[in-house]
């Protein structure tokens, strides 16, 4: 399963809603998808902490959107509530840089999905739309959402505004995903729980199926005089107060002295995203919980593993693991705060904004429902008085990996049992497990052969040369004979690559129709996409960019064409784009460019050496107040540049010296060797300046050490 849903995610333009129960490895899959993929992605989520945990970001900082709610309509609404449509363009007002990154991004994964309101996500439709000039929903962009909607549900401050306009808070009710061919692929497999019995409680729970739940079985796990003694166990209580307080408690109740252990935050992170207590207190003898999974080989511990602490002081804790003998050295570990960027070469690149680096653990005597999600225990005891909400029931047991591992405080009742029908409804209406082989044949050929055909494309090169030809003629400053020559040379090859290219999408998209229907081998489209990619290439590349690209070297920088090269420069960006985009071109597995052509592609003009342009000058006759002049430099900086030359013996003495002066410095050469400049001017005449010096010194070193 996991294969194909990799294959369908990568090679089809399909969006999907990825679910699974409790422990079934969504995150597993999330992680080897970012690690696997070659398309261009970004990781969001509806909450900071879930963002941290994601190695993403929030959706409302990727995007700039408002927190108050957002409804779906023009008409005039009272703005203390809510957003309309008007209000949130406002809000698309980015830097240059997101506006690229935004355009450049082939699919979004959106992790903890549950939490995501339907109205936010409509924000994320009407955004990128927006950005990327694109009216299909998310602008074209594939969308991977990753949750469980049986799980912890979006927070509603404003429910009577919210309903006015949506049917439920869940995403999958959100107006743009009405229009979207979205399918919902669920994970099957539970790792978390192997026994049959309890895992059959746990999905009866879920599902909210009252009389079919085998109540009787689950509340002989009642125990409410129970008290931990040897073994820990996890109080999971439904809100944060309860479970500081029970902490604070059971710290305060253990001897020793505590110590404190303070997060070191560096750069931008924000307080509400942190991932852990900005300041730990410990005691020997405190019961703790580790946060994250052992990165290192030694996978000592996972996130939720329990362990207690031995001993403390300033430097240094040790514990032991829960099911461990051996003392365990604790090491702290980093979290990031991240942001998206475009690089040079128009991947994503992930920025490092700030990082909170702390022990990966907190006091675990107790622990919320909502910080519980994604943990797994071996041991709870649980309240399911009536301040659980929807969903939680199932999230609270899911928790843990044996029925045998839980104490109930108070017994599970069907009062504290709820079931969102329309979550199952949407889930019934879209489950595609059993289709997945079927459409990731149907449309991976599709897909890959339109992506090729999308970047081949070059039906643009003629009106951008057009606009160029246009803009260079009636400047002033350029040779208009060397223009016209340019523009008559490159115009023919632009409308021959263009009738190239239809024929190409022609002969491409039969092929791929004649494989599909059983009589082409997919080799001849390979091998005809291939040609068709290094062609284009080779050719666009030496009779297209590169004269242009020439022509633009002469103008760089020369005066009254700075507007005229700004709009040119975008033009050689585009074609630059475009050649390094055909080197990464991929049909499925196959990589298309062969490296044998392999140049490198770039508008960057080789700049030449400041020291290179001045003894260039020089060598045209000009003497050095005329060359600084005409740099705009001071003398100092051209004596300077050539005594780079002197120390080669490049430069002719006499065009710079009086014959007198060389004379007298020859002579006190021949005489004497001075360390320094200083002791130099010490002994010369006083009209000897030290930068006149330095070139006779560099010119007669040279000399004397040709001999």
């Amino acid at each position: 399963m996991n294969d194909d849903l990799f294959n369908l995610a990568e090679h089809t333009n399909r969006s999907i809603f990825l679910t699974g129960k409790a422990g079934t490895g969504k995150t597993t899959f999330l992680n080897d998808f970012v690690r696997k993929t070659r398309k261009k992605h970004i990781v969001v989520a509806p909450t900071g902490i879930a963002a941290i945990n994601a190695g993403g970001v929030t959706i409302h900082s990727m995007f700039g959107l408002p927190l108050r709610t957002f409804v779906p309509t023009t008409e005039r609404i009272n703005g203390d509530l809510a957003n309309n449509i008007a209000d949130l363009m406002q809000h698309f007002k980015y830097r240059k840089d997101k506006l690229k990154l935004l355009r450049e991004i082939e699919i979004i994964i959106i992790d903890e999905v549950s939490m995501l309101r339907a109205d936010v996500l409509d924000m994320m439709d009407f955004s990128l739309r927006h950005v990327r000039r694109n009216q299909q929903r998310f602008g074209g962009v594939q969308m991977l959402f990753i949750g469980d909607l049986y799980q912890l549900p979006p927070v509603v401050r404003d429910e009577h505004v919210l309903g006015q306009y949506y049917r439920s808070p869940f995403f999958f009710d959100s107006h743009a995903l009405k229009e979207l061919s979205l399918i919902t692929l669920e994970l099957t497999t539970v790792y978390r729980q192997t026994d049959e019995k309890f895992l059959e409680i746990l999905n009866e729970i879920r599902n909210g199926e009252i009389g079919d739940i085998d109540f009787e079985t689950l509340n002989k796990r009642y125990i409410p005089e129970f008290e931990p003694k040897d073994e820990p166990y996890v109080y999971l209580t439904s809100h944060n107060r309860m479970a500081d307080e029970i902490n604070r408690k059971k710290l305060a109740e253990l001897p020793g002295k505590s110590y404190l252990y303070k997060a070191e935050i560096d750069g931008n992170f924000n307080e509400n995203q942190f991932p852990n207590d900005e300041i730990l207190e410990l005691k020997p003898g405190a019961q703790i919980m580790f946060i994250r999974n052992d990165a290192t080989g030694e996978k000592k511990y996972f996130n939720g593993k329990l362990a207690e602490v031995v001993d403390v002081d300033e430097k240094e804790i040790t514990v032991i693991i829960d099911g461990q003998e051996d003392i365990y050295k604790l090491k702290k570990e980093i979290w990031e705060q991240k942001r998206y960027s475009l690089s040079a070469d128009k991947s994503i690149q992930e920025e490092v904004l700030g990082s909170f680096n702390q022990y990966p653990i907190r006091l675990a005597w107790a622990v919320t429902i909502h910080k519980s999600q994604g943990l797994t225990f071996d041991r709870l005891i649980i309240d399911a008085g009536k301040s659980f909400a929807s969903g939680q029931v199932y999230v609270a047991l899911s928790r843990c990996r044996t029925l045998e591992g839980i104490v109930l405080k108070s017994k599970i009742t069907p009062e504290v049992i709820f079931a969102d029908k329309r979550v199952s409804k949407f889930q019934d209406e879209t489950h595609a497990n059993d289709r997945v082989e079927e459409i990731l044949n149907a449309e991976k050929y599709d897909y890959s052969i339109k992506k090729i055909i999308d970047r081949l494309d070059c039906h643009w090169f003629k009106p951008s040369l057009e606009s160029w030809q246009h803009s260079a003629q009636h400047s002033k400053a350029l040779d208009t004979d060397k223009v016209k020559f340019l523009y008559e040379t490159i115009k023919p090859e632009t409308e021959k690559f263009i009738a190239i290219f239809e024929k190409f999408k022609k002969i491409i998209v039969q092929k791929t129709q004649k494989f599909v229907g059983g009589t082409e081998e997919w080799n001849e489209v390979e091998t005809k996409a291939k040609g068709a990619v290094n062609f284009f290439f080779i050719n666009v590349n030496a009779k297209v960019f590169a004269p242009l690209k020439e022509f633009y070297a002469e103008s760089k920088g020369v005066k009254g064409l700075k507007q005229y090269n700004e709009d040119f420069r975008v033009f050689l960006d585009d074609l630059e784009d475009y050649l390094n985009d055909l080197k990464t071109l991929h049909l499925l597995e196959t990589k298309l460019f062969d490296t044998e052509n392999e140049v490198s592609v770039t508008t960057k003009i080789a700049k030449i050496p400041s020291h290179i342009l001045t003894y260039q000058l020089f060598e045209n006759g000009k003497t050095i107040p005329e060359i600084a002049k005409e740099r705009g430099l001071v003398t100092e900086t051209i004596f300077g540049h050539l005594a780079k030359f002197a120390e080669q013996g490049l430069l002719d003495l006499s065009r710079i010296f009086a014959k007198e002066k060389i004379k007298i410095f020859e002579k006190e050469f021949k005489k004497n060797s001075h360390e320094s400049l200083g002791e130099w001017k010490k002994v010369l005449p006083s009209e000897f300046e030290f930068n006149e010096i330095r070139i006779l010194l560099n010119h007669y070193n040279h000399q004397k050490e040709k001999k």
